[in-house]
């Protein structure tokens, strides 16, 4: 050899560094996999100064099809005691997830139960806007919740959210019922109408008894995987943190400003009294 000269190969470098960084990225994501939801606000000490990111999910469909016996049946798999109302604005649930997202991220969940009454709907056009993440909800003891689903629900959905692209599950509600109550002629008419509805839009279908627990658990899973999976709404999660974090500061900036004049005004007004 004419020279014994070491010359650093940059580029196998950088392919060495891009195959860690996938590697520890992958690992991340698999370990992630394994989290559960728990109701509530999360109270884990260590994580007070972690980042947040907040989720939105709302369950959408018609009256009766039991969104709300699925908003407060979410974290438990088991049978519940559920006594059935009407709901008349937006109840919201907060969850949150017992893993951190990329070891670093603290992930909020809140989920909108929107009234499903033609009365009520105006009330949950924010609700379209705002939310990264749908659980589309049918009967499946009435087919003809999905013409609603579809003519108003889904249609309404994607012409008022925010986002280009936010992630949807289809939710067959009351399959306890199907299973016990109605002959195979209907159950089969009823899946059929099912996988047309996915196919036509490319969503994924859940069985679900909102009531007894039956897939209750999988489906959020699977919806909270998707957005967090979802490139689009991770940056627009992310953006939204860093405009919160920089409007609580502008406020605190505010208060330490206004804070000493106020001060001064009083002792202006105690000097002159005296």
């Amino acid at each position: 050899m004419k020279t014994q000269t070491f010359v650093t190969n940059y580029n196998l470098k950088s392919t060495i560094e891009e195959f860690c960084r996938l590697q520890n990225e992958s690992q991340l994501k698999l370990n992630f996999h394994s989290f559960t939801l728990h109701r509530g606000r999360p109270h884990i000490k260590d994580w007070e100064n972690r980042p947040k990111l907040q989720i939105i999910i709302s369950l959408l469909g018609p009256s009766t099809v039991g969104k709300s016996c699925l908003a407060v049946n979410v974290e438990y798999g088991q049978p519940q005691n559920y006594k059935q109302r009407v709901t008349l604005a937006v109840d919201v649930y907060f969850f949150y997830l017992d893993q951190l997202f990329e070891d670093e991220y603290v992930v909020i969940v809140q989920i909108n139960d929107c009234p499903g009454s033609d009365r009520f709907e105006a009330v949950s056009d924010r609700h379209f806007r705002n939310c990264h993440g749908a659980v589309l909800m049918v009967d499946a003891t009435n087919i003809e919740t999905f013409e609603r689903v579809q003519d108003y629900w889904y249609k309404r959905l994607r012409e008022k959210s925010s986002f280009d692209r936010i992630e949807a599950v289809l939710a067959c509600n009351k399959i306890d019922l199907l299973e016990t109550n109605y002959d195979s002629s209907y159950q089969e008419q009823f899946f059929k109408r099912a996988d047309r509805f996915a196919s036509d839009y490319q969503i994924p279908i859940f069985n679900i008894s909102a009531l007894r627990g039956d897939n209750v658990q999988a489906m959020f899973h699977h919806l909270i995987l998707s957005i967090l999976q979802n490139p689009s709404l991770i940056r627009a999660l992310k953006d939204s943190r860093m405009k919160n974090e920089e409007r609580l500061s502008n406020q605190s900036s505010t208060i330490e400003l206004t804070a000493p004049s106020k001060i001064h005004e009083r002792i202006q007004k105690l000097s002159c009294i005296c």
